[in-house]
């Protein structure tokens, strides 16, 4: 009687071994397995990176999106949204501000201020400068430098200096009187060359009172969680080019300035006329306390090309879309 209920334990268990075993082959044959390896995979060789260290003016980078990590250095590139193609008015929905100012602000009143910019008048309209002069970007390929300090040369034709001549260049090509100073102005010193620049700008305007629109060309330099430099790219009519970012003034740290709104408007604009051209070009515009000698005409800007990561040729690519951009949206203007 005892080995009866043995045996019959015994053949208990054998079955629910076997339901058991054909339960998990039934589950087994119903899963995409190879999807499940792909995202395994995906998981394992993805890699991400976050900005840590903005060593320029912009640190809105993180609002951007997620880095994958490349050779030679990380990309950040930007997916363009759906948008409009319609450029008639100025559409609210093409610009973001990342605002950490508490200014109140109106995007869509800022945005229908008229531009009293007359591209026809008598003298040079713009005049480019660069406060911070010897920033450089990646070496590329026949764009090697002698570098003084991380990521900056002397030398103007490595630096922001090359990518500003070619703003200036495009835009008196089209008809728009363009003033480039080529002045390191950082050379003396970092820390003052906001200081300085306010004097060569004011002798600019003084000798050439038709300057109506100041540019201050920087590039960016975000640093990823491993010690490199990012690059911030956006592809613009089949070519890589580097991304932009206006950093826009306020008189909110209690320095004159009563035509931030104005300035701000205008950037806005032009903002939203180069994202319908080429959705992605810009990045998120950074609102500051402080005004970045943006004060001195009703128009000036702080533009950064890029960011350290970069190569050259894509930042002088973006400044002479952004200059034919800039030309179209002027000769608009009634």
């Amino acid at each position: 009687m005892q080995r009866k209920d043995q045996f019959l334990l015994t053949l208990r268990w054998v079955c629910f071994a076997v339901l058991l075993t054909a339960v998990v082959f039934r589950l087994a044959d119903g899963m995409d397995w190879q999807s499940v390896q792909a995202s395994l995979f995906s998981a394992e060789k993805t890699k991400t990176v976050s900005p840590q260290n903005d060593r320029s003016l912009s640190d809105s980078a993180q609002q951007i999106g997620q880095a994958e990590e490349t050779e030679p250095f990380p990309t950040m590139y930007y997916t363009p949204p759906t948008q409009s193609n319609t450029t008639d008015e100025p559409d609210v929905s093409l610009v973001s501000v990342r605002n950490p100012t508490g200014a109140e602000l109106d995007l869509e009143a800022l945005m229908s201020q008229p531009v009293e910019m007359d591209p026809e008048a008598d003298g040079p309209l713009v005049l480019i400068v660069h406060t911070h002069a010897t920033e450089a970007y990646t070496p590329s390929e026949g764009e090697q430098y002698e570098a003084d300090g991380a990521y900056r040369t002397l030398d103007t034709e490595h630096n922001v200096v090359r990518v500003g001549q070619a703003m200036a260049d495009r835009l008196n090509e089209n008809g728009i009187r363009t003033i480039h100073d080529t002045t390191l102005n950082d050379v003396p010193g970092y820390n003052d060359a906001y200081e300085r620049m306010a004097g060569v700008i004011s002798g600019y305007l003084e000798a050439y009172p038709s300057i109506r629109m100041v540019i201050d060309l920087h590039r960016d330099s975000i640093e990823t969680d491993d010690g490199g430099e990012l690059a911030l790219s956006v592809e613009v009519d089949g070519q890589q080019a580097a991304q932009l970012l206006f950093v826009m003034g306020t008189d909110i740290a209690g320095m004159e300035h009563p035509n931030w709104r104005c300035n701000l408007g205008f950037a806005l604009q032009l903002q939203a006329y180069c994202q319908t051209c080429a959705p992605g070009l810009f990045r998120e515009l950074s609102l500051r306390t402080q005004r970045y000698n943006e004060h001195l005409t009703p128009y000036s800007v702080l533009l950064e090309v890029g960011a350290a990561g970069n190569t050259l040729p894509e930042a002088i690519y973006s400044a002479q879309y952004f200059a034919d951009r800039l030309t179209e949206l002027l000769k608009d203007v009634p």
